[in-house]
């Protein structure tokens, strides 16, 4: 793995969602930096960048799903829609985000899950607004199902 090069391309990242800009095409740029992993390596640098984006913890942990929203708008990350939240779980469409924006307009189609990175992302931002650990999947990729949202379910670490 080649840090140097993976943490200037999460730092031009970074200054790309401050700025409203795409990121999509850094990812092939992050592969190259850490190996041929493609989905746990998207999930890690979704989740490292989710992880260092300046953002507050909450003190009410109800207060999560407007956070995930206003997070998605602020960053320019596409558009949101949270369909269950609990103090276990929290569920959401994710439509036009960068990894499938082109890809559908492309027609074109897979057979999995594609957005490992949104996933990481949402679990890194997630774990710095409750200050819980958690684990983000996507539940239903549009590149699949033919829908104009992925779905994903971020579920938290339970505490004792």
């Amino acid at each position: 793995m080649d840090r140097q090069l993976l943490s200037k391309i999460l730092a031009q990242m970074r200054k790309n969602l401050k700025e409203k800009k795409d990121i999509g095409d850094m990812k092939v740029g992050a592969l190259l930096a850490l190996g041929h992993q493609l989905e746990a390596i998207f999930y890690y640098l979704g989740h490292e960048l989710g992880s260092t984006l300046k953002i507050k913890p909450v003190k009410d942990l109800t207060q999560i799903p407007n956070e995930i929203e206003r997070i998605i708008r602020e960053f320019n990350l596409g558009a949101v829609e949270i369909t269950e939240s609990t103090e276990e779980i929290v569920q959401l469409k994710l439509k036009d985000h960068s990894s499938i924006r082109d890809l559908i307009k492309k027609g074109i189609k897979t057979s999995g899950s594609f957005c490992s990175f949104e996933a990481g992302l949402l679990a890194g931002v997630v774990e710095k607004l409750s200050d819980r650990n958690c684990f983000a999947q996507e539940l239903g990729c549009s590149l699949q199902t033919g829908e104009n949202y992925c779905e994903f379910m971020i579920v938290f670490q339970k505490t004792d």
